[in-house]
């Protein structure tokens, strides 16, 4: 499916594009003589869903829940289920056809009532995106909470949160407001009237394409892949009271930032798409309270490139995540990051197993890594997989 006709706003053009790859099991040497496992746990093929954009997520019930961008028995994405001893049985929860939504991007998220919620980059009664949840019995009953209609904003590409007292959803659109630069946005579980919390102006960032992360200090952090002073990107932080502070990319320490943040020992950790020492993106990091970001790794293509995930604190103390591109064959890669800044590459996409992963991986109990690639794999629709370091 071609995202960008879809797109109802020229700030839009920003939302990632994407090819995937990921299939056979692979097993390759780390230097240090550990072993790394690379295992395609399901290959895309339209019919069960395809190019999935976002990462799946252990629901309650130990089962994985995701979501694909197209896909399903109206094209138009779905939303999915994996169960069994080896989490590689899908079931199809939900098709969705227009009129409930078009284009899930996002990671959906369980909230404090068990029901899980997601976000439609377009789709709905005006084209431009749905707020939607499912119902925790079957988790197959989908109700649209939201309609998105430009001016409460329009095409959410990043994930929900709760607010502090896990009442209210919140989340950002990459488009519309006051200025059509983006908004952040807050709603009761049971939906209702959305709050716009802030509209992005450009000056204090623009084209928001990533979830916000509550902080141990209780306000909001995230990103926007625009806007700033040199129009490189922010990232912000935003109060309760919805007072929010913004702090611009330059090109050396990044450029266009399309991750969330995960807060470790007093930072939040981020990527960006492109800037840093070969322009192919980086890990920074801002302090907890607010500041100017800080380069913490470069990547260079041969260990990565493009990334549009964020980062994942490992058991083991190091971060782990995705590039969209870069790695051996250019198809994207796996990364970790240690806690002294040291960026290594653990494993290269093909094609054949899997290309252009986009999405935040999980480490599950067991040690691994789960995540998607958008394209690639047996039918080239996207796979998921699970990776051990």
């Amino acid at each position: 499916m071609n995202l960008c006709k879809q797109r109802q706003s020229k700030n839009s053009v920003l939302i990632l594009t994407s090819l995937a790859v990921l299939a056979s099991p692979l097993v390759l040497p780390l230097p240090q003589a550990s072993a790394q496992t690379l295992t395609t746990v399901v290959n895309f093929n339209t019919t069960n869903g395809a190019n999935p954009r976002a990462g799946v997520f252990a629901g309650k019930d130990g089962n994985l829940y995701g979501t694909t961008s197209a896909g399903g028995s109206q094209d138009k994405g779905t939303a999915f289920k994996l169960t069994g001893s080896t989490l590689s049985t899908l079931t199809t929860l939900v098709n969705f056809t227009g009129t409930n939504g078009t284009n899930p991007i996002a990671r959906l998220f369980q909230a404090s009532d068990d029901n899980l919620y997601g976000v439609n980059f377009t789709g709905g009664t005006n084209n431009l995106g749905t707020v939607f949840k499912l119902g925790k019995t079957t988790f197959t009953t989908l109700t649209t909470l939201l309609n998105f209609n430009g001016t409460n904003g329009a095409n959410p590409a990043g994930r929900l949160i709760s607010d502090s007292d896990g009442k209210n959803l919140v989340g950002t659109t990459s488009a519309g407001g006051v200025n059509n630069k983006g908004t952040v946005f807050k709603i009761p579980l049971t939906g209702g009237v959305p709050t716009t919390v802030v509209n992005f102006n450009g000056t204090n960032g623009a084209t928001p394409l990533a979830r916000l992360q509550l902080a141990s200090d209780k306000n909001y952090y995230g990103t926007a892949s625009a806007g700033g002073a040199s129009n490189k990107g922010v990232a912000y932080k935003l109060t309760p009271a919805g007072a929010i502070t913004s702090y611009s990319f330059s090109g050396a320490n990044g450029q266009s930032p399309r991750s969330g943040l995960t807060e470790s020992s007093g930072f939040l950790y981020g990527t960006t798409y492109l800037g840093g020492a070969s322009n192919k993106g980086t890990i920074f990091k801002v302090p907890l309270g607010g500041g100017t970001p800080v380069l913490v790794a470069s990547f260079n293509g041969t260990n990565g490139a493009n990334p549009t995930a964020a980062v994942t604190k490992g058991s083991d103390g190091n971060f782990y995540g995705t590039t969209s591109t870069g790695g051996a064959n250019n198809k994207g890669a796996i990364y970790r990051l240690t806690t002294g800044g040291t960026l290594t590459l653990l494993f290269s996409f093909n094609g054949t197993n899997g290309a252009t992963p986009e999405s935040t991986l999980i480490q599950l109990a067991n040690g691994a890594f789960y995540g998607t690639t958008s394209t690639g794999g047996a039918s080239g629709q996207g796979t998921v997989f699970k990776f051990t370091p």
